[in-house]
């Protein structure tokens, strides 16, 4: 696992913090009603989902393969964050902005699926999303398919992933032949 990547550490404080400060905002209230009647009261954030994935393993180098591409190039660290909303039970949308392992700032909007496949592990899911992706610009366009150019397309992640429980989850996105990447979730409920 020599590929594997950490982020710098304020960068991971910054992330960690901002999710602590999302589940904070979410747990007080100034509403001093009985807990009873707050039950059936439900935050405007309630359903979205934050993601922070600092890490990832590529499964290969970043070999030249155009020669149009730079000489001796190497992944750059990868950093995500992420918002999605639940639509329903099973369908998702949300949007990422992302560091792309070629240095690169990046984005993907998206509309998704996510499936719970065991009654037994009720906190496991798989999920898969497509959508737009922004950000693989020239030299690097053809890194990825169904890419133009000016580093627009289209592409498909699917994930897998574990509810610890209602709020916290982790999960590992598929970015292809490429590597994996893992993250950090919190959902506001």
């Amino acid at each position: 696992m020599k590929n594997l990547r950490s982020a710098h550490p304020s960068v991971f404080a910054l992330g960690l913090s901002s999710l602590m400060a999302c589940a904070t905002v979410s747990a007080q209230t100034s509403d001093p009603a009985p807990a009873t009647e707050k039950a059936g009261k439900s935050s405007v954030l309630s359903g979205w989902m934050f993601g922070y994935a600092p890490f990832d393993w590529h499964f290969s180098d970043a070999r030249k393969e155009n020669d149009f591409e730079p000489d001796e190039q190497k992944h750059a660290y990868v950093w995500l964050i992420q918002a999605e909303k639940e639509l329903d039970e099973r369908h998702i949308a949300g949007f990422a902005y992302f560091k792309n392992s070629f240095g690169q700032p990046s984005q993907y909007a998206y509309y998704g699926w996510r499936f719970r496949p065991f009654d037994s592990a009720p906190g496991l899911f798989i999920k898969i999303t497509g959508g737009i992706i922004h950000g693989y610009k020239f030299p690097f366009n053809k890194k990825i398919p169904l890419n133009n150019r000016h580093g627009w397309g289209i592409t498909a992640i699917p994930a897998l992933g574990y509810d610890v429980n209602q709020n916290w989850g982790a999960q590992v996105n598929v970015l292809g032949n490429a590597g994996v990447m893992f993250q950090l979730n919190y959902t506001v409920r």
